[in-house]
């Protein structure tokens, strides 16, 4: 049990902090922390990558970080705290740190949904190690009702991620080979580092075992915000198949409020996408999106629907 159990990929967690005094999360990063805890053998590490904080933040992380480790037993946690850019780049330097072969990012303050499910989701892994995989999300809403996200494919992909960033494990040279997050990027970086994988023919694997517990909000909250960064990642992964033609950004704005791409853009893609089987059944499905919501012209697609 215990060989076939290192046999298995190993997976560091990665958290990304700053001014957590000034913001209340105190003791979301202690439930933060102790969620990671618990994961026991699953992980390799938990790494904290903290942004410079001036609020006493990296003096309560130390501490915390010191209580855990005084522990019989724990999960090894690296911490750094050094200035960065900005959220994505703080993800990008965690994951430069880490030494597991798959990472998951955590909020400050989000959880993972058992003390199980990253050792579920390393034995659903097992030997086929994909480049990506995703399990599915408990989301907490503001009333603090928990709500379980759909189950989603893919191949929805071109509209909108399918599924919670904080939800899904990247392998850690895949997540190398495509230099992380685009940093031009400061809401929608996920969703287009996921664009870029399957743009590039990435195997990918959904996964039955839910992994976060999140709480909606932040950036991404910001509908307007979301939609002008969306259609510039669009216009970057999608103008090889824009057929020569020119999209105004007012046209491409449509495209997120209705959930419509243009018809010449399915065809390219479905076109030359035949010997991509996973992006072809995202061009599929976005035809048969168009073609149906053209027919049914008050339907509209909210981003944050589930």
């Amino acid at each position: 049990m215990a060989g076939s159990d290192m046999a298995l990929p190993t997976v560091s967690i990665i958290t990304v902090t700053r001014n957590l005094i000034d913001e209340g999360r105190v003791e979301a990063i202690r439930a933060a922390l102790e969620t990671a805890q618990e994961q026991g053998g699953a992980i390799v590490e938990h790494v904290i990558w903290d942004g410079a904080s001036t609020d006493g933040t990296v003096d309560l992380l130390k501490d915390l970080i010191a209580e855990i480790e005084a522990r019989p037993s724990f999960v090894p946690i690296r911490f750094q705290s050094l200035p960065d850019k900005s959220l994505y780049d703080a993800m990008n330097r965690g994951v430069e740190i880490s030494q597991g072969q798959y990472v998951v990012f955590l909020n400050s303050d989000d959880l993972l949904v058992s003390p199980d499910c990253l050792q579920k989701a390393r034995e659903e892994i097992g030997s086929g190690r994909p480049d990506f995989c995703f399990g599915r999300t408990i989301f907490i809403e503001k009333d603090g009702s928990k709500r379980l996200s759909r189950e989603r494919k893919v191949h929805s992909i071109l509209q909108r991620i399918p599924f919670c960033h904080n939800s899904m494990l990247i392998r850690r040279d895949v997540f190398d080979r495509f230099g992380g997050h685009d940093l031009d990027l400061r809401i929608v970086a996920d969703y287009d580092l996921v664009l870029r994988m399957l743009f590039a023919g990435c195997e990918y694997q959904m996964l039955s075992v839910p992994i976060a517990v999140f709480h909606p909000g932040g950036v991404s909250a910001d509908q307007m915000k979301t939609a002008l960064e969306m259609t510039k990642s669009w216009r970057k992964n999608y103008a090889p198949f824009f057929g020569g033609r020119t999209y105004s950004e007012d046209e491409m704005l449509n495209w997120f409020r209705t959930g419509q791409l243009p018809l010449g853009f399915c065809v390219n893609l479905l076109r030359q996408s035949r010997n991509r089987p996973q992006l072809r059944n995202a061009a599929l499905h976005s035809l048969k999106v168009t073609l149906r919501r053209r027919l049914q012209p008050w339907r509209t697609w909210d981003y944050f629907a589930d």
